[in-house]
């Protein structure tokens, strides 16, 4: 496979993994049971997955997403 592919692959997880979280989460409101920790697991890791995996093949995202971890955890 391509490295175009696997980055359109991986990008595609990412943004299915985010999908499925935030509904989870914030539009059913609660993972109830079994099912719903299951589902929420496999969201995060499948976020997990293909940021490490897009970090991998791609310097540009892992310069992006470096970025915004910086961002994020900036302390004044």
């Amino acid at each position: 496979m391509s490295r175009n592919k696997k980055l359109i692959l991986y990008g595609t997880m990412l943004l299915v993994g985010l999908l499925v979280f935030i509904l989870e989460i914030f539009v059913f409101q609660k993972p109830d049971g079994i099912l719903g920790l299951v589902i929420c697991i496999a969201s995060i890791l499948m976020i997990f997955g293909s940021i490490i995996k897009l970090c991998i093949l791609s310097p540009k995202f892992e310069d992006s997403f470096l970025t915004v971890l910086d961002i994020f955890f900036w302390l004044p």
